[in-house]
This record gives C-alpha cells, structure tokens and sequence, in this order.
C-alpha cells in the first residue's frame, strides 16, 4: 500500500494505493495554496472537502492537514489503524 497525490489547480487529492496500482481509495481531497514567492520550499493549511471524504471509507476526517513542500518533496502525516507516519511523496 501506498499514496500518490494529483494536484489540479487549487486543488489536492491524495489517494492510497493497493493491489499493484489497480485499487485506488480516497484518502485526502483538500485546498491547496501555493505562494507566488515559491522556489525551494513552502507549507500550507489544507481544508478538507468534506463533500468527497465523508463517504470514503480510508479517508482522513481532519478538518485541515498541514502539507509542506521542500525540495521536490511533499511531506504530511497520515494515520491509519491506530499508527502515525510521515509520508514523503516526490514526483516521479
């Protein structure tokens, strides 16, 4: 299991991923605020669309998840079943 993100926009979707990339479930669909001033790094306060999460089974119900860019990197905690980590996403 793993998570990719897509971002559209103002927009950010995080999902996991099972089943060799064939099973994808919603884990996170929130604002996102990239500064006019962004080189190397940033961090934001992302609002949850509890419009699409409420339903998702594996979604977090957190009303904002600080995200924060740094060098290619995406970085934000998630929990799931009673464990906490950092997850680092970087484009591939």
């Amino acid at each position: 299991m793993y998570q990719v993100a897509t971002i559209a926009g103002s927009t950010i979707e995080i999902n996991w991923v099972t089943n060799g990339g064939s099973t994808k479930s919603l884990y996170w669909a929130g604002s996102l605020e990239v500064p006019q001033d962004a080189s190397q790094s940033f961090a934001w306060d992302s609002k949850n669309d509890a419009g699409k999460t409420a339903g998702a089974m594996l979604a977090s119900s957190e009303p904002i998840k600080k995200i924060t860019y740094w060098d290619g990197v995406l970085s934000y905690e998630a929990s799931a079943m009673g464990n906490t980590v950092t997850v680092e996403l970087k484009r591939v």
